[in-house]
């Protein structure tokens, strides 16, 4: 499913939710999940975990295994852990679609999953304790720094506050989370010329417990962090083209 949405300063923004790819005036535009993605090397995390993974098949063999065994043991883990890992994004993206309904004024029958109809009833008692209103839902953001990002909540509470709310099903409040809000708070002042007073992350639990509602204060050194992950990323681009260009010349000097 595709969004396509004109920003404030005219430009043309097309969100591919099922890839989660940004398009900004026919070229591809970092998103935030991949910007935060950057504090951890894809390639040395792939690493780790198949070092893992050879050091189990090598202990297996150890014990008289036989190898066709534990290709096929290790390929069953692989789909499960998959599996799990869907199931987990699946739950997020559900009540966030609930989240938005509701808040719309639509009418929302309680789900069925019991994970889903608590995170969903967790969100409804922060809304309702906060006594906030709906300024914009998942609002799609460009800043001219060069990066996209679909902001969860903008909301103001009874003295005119705007709060920043990004929603999360996690199991804990991370880093990466404070970078992010950071950066939505960057691309949303800049985009609609309104203030941001507050930011807030809201972690719905997949458990039977109450909401967690975290205010996370601005700070110089959380947005210098967020800057400097968009700088990595040009900073990656930059040293990929090089290796394109120089494999080019390769290749004509081989002719």
């Amino acid at each position: 499913m595709t969004k396509t949405v004109k920003t404030e300063h005219g430009h043309t923004v097309i969100f591919d939710d099922d890839k989660h790819v940004y398009v900004k005036d026919g070229e591809y535009v970092v998103g935030m999940s991949t910007l935060l993605g950057k504090l951890a090397s894809p390639a040395l995390e792939a690493w780790k975990v198949n070092s893992q993974v050879n050091a189990i098949k090598v202990e297996m063999e150890k014990q008289g295994i036989p190898l066709d065994k534990i290709d096929k043991i290790i390929i069953n883990a692989k789909a499960s852990a998959k599996k799990k890992n869907d199931n987990i994004l699946s739950i997020g993206s559900i009540v966030h679609k609930l989240v938005e309904k509701w808040l719309k004024g639509e009418q929302v029958t309680k789900p069925e999953d019991p994970i889903v109809a608590n995170c969903f009833m967790e969100f409804q008692k922060f809304w309702k304790k906060n006594k906030l209103k709906v300024v914009e839902s998942e609002k799609i953001l460009y800043s001219e720094r060069g990066y996209c990002g679909t902001l969860d909540l903008v909301a103001s509470d009874k003295d005119n506050n705007l709060w920043l709310i990004d929603v999360k099903t996690s199991k804990g409040l991370f880093l990466n989370m404070v970078h992010q809000v950071h950066g939505y708070k960057l691309a949303y002042e800049e985009q609609t010329g309104k203030k941001i007073n507050k930011m807030y992350i809201v972690r719905l639990p997949k458990t039977n417990e109450p909401f967690e509602a975290r205010q996370i204060l601005y700070k110089k050194d959380h947005m210098k962090a967020f800057l400097g992950l968009l700088s990595c990323h040009k900073s990656e681009l930059l040293f990929n083209e090089q290796k394109r260009k120089l494999k080019q010349t390769q290749t004509k000097r081989k002719r």
